[in-house]
C-alpha cells in the first residue's frame, strides 16, 4: 500500500468516525464553543530572516466527541487543548486521549516573503491527523501526532512529539511551558525546503533536494488568565530552531527565531 493510499484510508476512516461520533454525541448533548482573537509576531515563514505581525480571529465548537476549530481557536476549551480543524475524540480518560482529525493546510504563497520570490505557491490541501496524549503525572503530558496530505498535493508526512507542563499559579492564572520536535518526510521537505532546477532558475537559489529528517524544535511559555467563566486572556513568547535537512536549505536564512503571541477569547 502506497503512502497516498494510506492517506485515503485514514481520510475515509476519519470521516466515518466523525459521522458515528455525531450520532453518539446526540444523546448526552455536551455543547460548548468560543470566539477568539489573536495577534502574533514571528518570522514570515519557518527559517525566514524577516518577521511580521498577523491578526487571526478564531472559533471553536464542540458537541460531544466531535469538535471543529480554526487555527486561531486556542485556549478555548476549558480543560484540554482543542484539535485544529475537525476533531474526533476516539477514546478519552483522565490519563489519555486518542484523536482523529482533518484540517485545512493553507500551504504557502511566494508572495508571503520577498525571499520566496520565484519559488511558486504550495497548494492548499487537507491534512488527516492521528494523535495521542498521555497525562503521566499531575500537570504533565506527553503527546505525539502524525499528519499526512490526504489529497497528495505535496504536503507529505509530518510527525510531532511534544512535552507540556502546567503550573497553576492561582485559581484563575496558569503558566504553561512546553517543547515540541517535528520530523518531516521526503515530500514535505522537498515542498517546503527543497529547490528544483526550475525554481533555481527563477529564484537564483542553488538546487537542493532534502530527505526525511528533523524539521525544527519549538519551545514556548504562556500565561492564561481566566477573567471569569466566559472570558480568557493568554499570551507569551516562543523560541524556534530549524534543524536537520531544513536547516541546510538555501531558503533557511535564519535558523533561530523568536515569536510573541497574545489574545482574548469568549467562551459559551
Amino acid at each position: 500500500m502506497t503512502i497516498r493510499s494510506i492517506g485515503r484510508v485514514l481520510l475515509a476512516t476519519t470521516l466515518c468516525a466523525a459521522t458515528s461520533g455525531v450520532v453518539a454525541a446526540v444523546a448526552p448533548r455536551a455543547f460548548d464553543g468560543a470566539f477568539t482573537l489573536g495577534v502574533q509576531r514571528g518570522p514570515d515563514y519557518l527559517g525566514a530572516r524577516d518577521s511580521g505581525i498577523s491578526v487571526r480571529p478564531g472559533f471553536y465548537l464542540r458537541w460531544g466527541r466531535v469538535s471543529v476549530s480554526s487555527s486561531g481557536g486556542w485556549a478555548a476549551r476549558r480543560q484540554r487543548d482543542e484539535i485544529s480543524g475537525l476533531g474526533i475524540d476516539l477514546a478519552s480518560s483522565d490519563t489519555y486521549d486518542v484523536t482523529l482529525g482533518l484540517r485545512v493546510d493553507s500551504g504557502r504563497s511566494d508572495s508571503d516573503s520577498p525571499a520566496l520570490a520565484g519559488m511558486g505557491d504550495v497548494k492548499r490541501t487537507i491534512r488527516a491527523r492521528v494523535g495521542a496524549t498521555w497525562r503521566f503525572a499531575p500537570d504533565w503530558e506527553l503527546g505525539a501526532s502524525w499528519t499526512i496530505d490526504a489529497f497528495g498535493r505535496g504536503g507529505g508526512n509530518l510527525g510531532e512529539l511534544r512535552l507540556k507542563h502546567e503550573w497553576p499559579l492561582s485559581q484563575r492564572l496558569t503558566l504553561s511551558s512546553g517543547t515540541a520536535v517535528f520530523l518531516a518526510g521526503d515530500r514535505y521537505m522537498q515542498t517546503y525546503f527543497g529547490v528544483t532546477p526550475e525554481q533555481s532558475a527563477r529564484s537564483g537559489y542553488a538546487v537542493y533536494t532534502p530527505k526525511l529528517g528533523l524539521r525544527d524544535v519549538q519551545i514556548y511559555t504562556s500565561l492564561k488568565f481566566e477573567l471569569n467563566d466566559d472570558w480568557v486572556l493568554t499570551g507569551g513568547p516562543g523560541f524556534n530552531r530549524v534543524l536537520g535537512p531544513a536547516a541546510r536549505s538555501p531558503l533557511t536564512q535564519r535558523r533561530t527565531s523568536w515569536n510573541l503571541s497574545a489574545g482574548a477569547g469568549y467562551r459559551f
